[in-house]
């Protein structure tokens, strides 16, 4: 037996490996400071019944399921963009990416936080902003989504017009790219959340099927780390709509759209590794297992996860390029 995801991770290696396309003037860089090249396909969808019991996590390596979650946890929950104020766990997901540079109207929500909680106005205004440069992503990912309320909008959408088909968020802000050009463009920027009611009545359930779109993925690396996470989100998500509304939601479909697909020349012993492994037979499975609750409440220990039994790290080194 072989689940989809590993039959997803397989068939996608060989196909980057058979049709891919080398790319040019890569942006990435390795610690040695040459340019990472890589091999790219365009325009991959998989799809996943989350409501069948098809969750994406391959069995051909592990996957980093507690970080899966911190990140979201940081864009989605704490909608931060400050390293420390990260779970520790991802600090080195994202400390490559890190700038120390603020705009300043950043500046100013710092201050201004930093004076609601620790001291006088008079005492804030006596601070230099060099007080309050922290590791930050700049303008984006959790920034974003408390800037614009994209989070709180979703769930007041869900819940006020539950079949409405605008329930959108989207991290792509131009605008706020133009107030930071040194910020970190998101890579899974954009989700579609669509409500459906159980067909036969039988479980008295909404069911909320979720899209996430991709510009850029690195398959060896996030191949089930990035569906993964979102599948945990939009849990999240229903876990909260049942809260509110007192109708039992449950996640249906997962739809995931990636538009360059691509594996890192330097990480081919890796694909070699991979195509070479069997699956352990088994399908991975994420519950939600702590009751309906709001949003912000959620955390990893909400969640259980079976299946994983007899997955094996990957022995062949993951160079990483930034």
């Amino acid at each position: 037996m072989i689940n989809k995801a590993d039959k997803y991770l397989k068939e996608t290696l060989l196909e980057i490996l058979e049709d891919g396309t080398i790319d040019k003037n890569p942006r990435p860089k390795y610690e040695d400071g040459e340019p990472a090249f890589s091999k790219f396909i365009t325009q991959k969808v998989f799809e996943y019944n989350i409501q069948k019991n098809e969750f994406p996590i391959n069995t051909l390596r592990t996957t980093a399921l507690k970080g899966a979650w911190y990140d979201i946890e940081a864009i989605y929950i704490k909608q931060t963009n400050v390293l420390e104020k990260m779970d520790k766990s991802i600090h080195s997901w994202w400390k490559d990416f890190v700038v120390k540079n603020f705009t300043p109207k950043e500046l100013t929500d710092r201050w201004l936080d930093w004076a609601y909680h620790f001291g006088s106005e008079k005492t804030y205004k006596d601070k230099n902003p060099s007080d309050f440069q922290e590791n930050s992503l700049g303008a984006t990912y959790g920034n974003t989504i408390k800037r614009y309320d994209l989070m709180n909008n979703l769930l007041k959408g869900l819940e006020n017009n539950p079949f409405g088909r605008r329930h959108i968020i989207d991290m792509w802000q131009e605008e706020q790219f133009k107030d930071d050009e040194k910020a970190l463009p998101p890579c899974a920027y954009s989700t579609l959340w669509s409500v459906r009611e159980d067909v036969d009545k039988t479980l008295k359930a909404n069911y909320i099927d979720l899209t996430l779109v991709q510009r850029s993925n690195d398959f060896v690396m996030t191949s089930s780390i990035n569906p993964a996470q979102y599948v945990m989100l939009g849990m999240a998500v229903c876990n909260h709509l049942t809260f509110k509304t007192g109708i039992t939601h449950k996640m249906g479909k997962f739809l995931h759209l990636i538009q360059n697909c691509h594996i890192y020349l330097r990480h081919m012993d890796v694909v070699n590794e991979i195509l070479n492994r069997k699956t352990t037979g088994l399908q991975p499975i994420i519950e939600l297992i702590y009751e309906p609750k709001d949003f912000y409440s959620h955390s990893f220990d909400d969640f259980k996860f079976s299946g994983l039994e007899g997955i094996k790290k990957l022995e062949s080194k993951l160079e990483l390029a930034v």
